[in-house]
């Protein structure tokens, strides 16, 4: 019972019947097939499990174990440590302050889509970012991990401009242009600690 226990937490169905000829089975033909997703849709089926399970919701939770798993298991084998390791670098956060919230712009679109391919490929952008004062300045940055705190996006990078980690506040990038250079991820406790004293501010 214990082992079927860890099956129906893992989302297999399993059905069962009581009484004389009865038994517990799993469906023979189950599953979802192989899922072929872009990059954009991957992030946003990732980044909706994590907010669902960030907001707590009893009429969610039940099942987003089960769901989680099922898209998993939906993906090729070769792509499964690559989608997990994606998933790792979604952050979801507390909702946006009012203070935020009253400065939030319209996010460019198109720019966003750039932030969110290089992110995915790990490559390093170019981007022209406008700060709390309306100052330009233009930075090359890698996109380590994107921080949602409701409803506004961030992404926390490497800086090479101030050789040091920075939070960007995606609807204050202005412009993008993709680069070609690959980076690797920076030791993730050496990034959120030198973001810690930005982030307490968000």
């Amino acid at each position: 019972m214990r082992d079927l226990d860890i099956l129906k937490e893992k989302g297999y169905p399993i059905e069962t019947t009581s009484g004389r000829g009865g038994g517990i089975w799993l469906r023979r033909y189950w599953g979802m097939g192989r899922l072929h997703l872009s990059y954009r849709e991957v992030i946003d089926l990732l980044l909706s499990l994590a907010a669902m399970e960030k907001i707590g919701s009893p009429i969610f939770l039940g099942s987003l174990k089960a769901i989680r798993h099922k898209i998993a298991l939906s993906f090729p084998q070769d792509q499964r440590g690559r989608i997990r390791a994606l998933r790792d670098r979604i952050l979801v956060g507390e909702l946006a302050s009012p203070p935020v919230l009253s400065t939030l712009q319209n996010v460019q679109t198109h720019g966003a889509h750039s932030v969110y391919e290089s992110f995915f490929e790990m490559k390093e952008i170019r981007i022209t970012y406008e700060d709390r004062q309306s100052r330009s300045t233009r930075r090359t940055i890698e996109p380590h991990y994107l921080l949602l705190n409701w409803p506004v996006w961030y992404v926390l990078a490497w800086d090479h401009l101030r050789d040091d980690a920075r939070c960007f506040r995606l609807d204050r990038i202005k412009a993008v242009k993709a680069g070609d250079a690959s980076f690797r991820l920076k030791d993730p406790k050496k990034l959120m600690d030198a973001i810690q004293d930005i982030a307490s501010t968000i």
